[in-house]
């Protein structure tokens, strides 16, 4: 079980590519200039580390693991990072209403689960860990499908 949350973790390295359209399958993809597509998938690469350290951290009950790993991709919301009012301009225009809802529903998520590790609720933190599994694969599949072409059969989903 372990070794497939990881594999499913994976996903999280990703990053999103840099053109913009909508296919007939509802998918799309943004455009983001060099230097925030960097940052974007910076990160990703925080948030890759965080998600693959929480199921072997949950296996051995380790609930501070588990709450610094979500207090850290908690805070790795990249429209909370200091951008300069360019970047904050770019993001605002390119990212659609879809993906930050997805983002934000994430890191929401991500607190949760660092709070449910606080409380040493490994239900709580089972169930916050696979919403944000769920949040992770919607936006890939919507967003990422070039970089996980896996998607690409797949219907977009609209359960969050």
């Amino acid at each position: 079980m372990i070794r497939a949350l990881a594999a499913l973790s994976l996903v999280m390295a990703g990053s999103v590519y840099a053109q913009h359209s909508e296919t007939d399958a509802g998918h799309h993809e943004l455009a983001l200039s060099a230097e925030l597509l960097e940052l974007l998938r910076a990160e990703m690469r925080e948030v890759a580390t965080g998600m693959q350290a929480i199921p072997v951290s949950l296996a051995m009950a380790d609930w501070h693991q588990i709450h610094l790993a979500a207090t850290k991709i908690k805070s790795s919301y990249i429209l909370k990072q200091s951008l300069t009012e360019n970047q904050l301009a770019e993001l605002k225009q390119v990212l659609p209403e879809s993906f930050k809802e997805i983002d934000g529903e994430f890191h929401l998520r991500a607190g949760k689960l660092a709070e449910a590790a606080k409380e040493r609720n490994a239900e709580g933190v089972a169930f916050q860990y696979s919403r944000m599994l769920e949040n992770c694969t919607s936006c890939h599949s919507m967003y990422a499908q070039e970089r996980f072409p896996g998607f690409l059969s797949e219907q977009p989903s609209h359960h969050h």
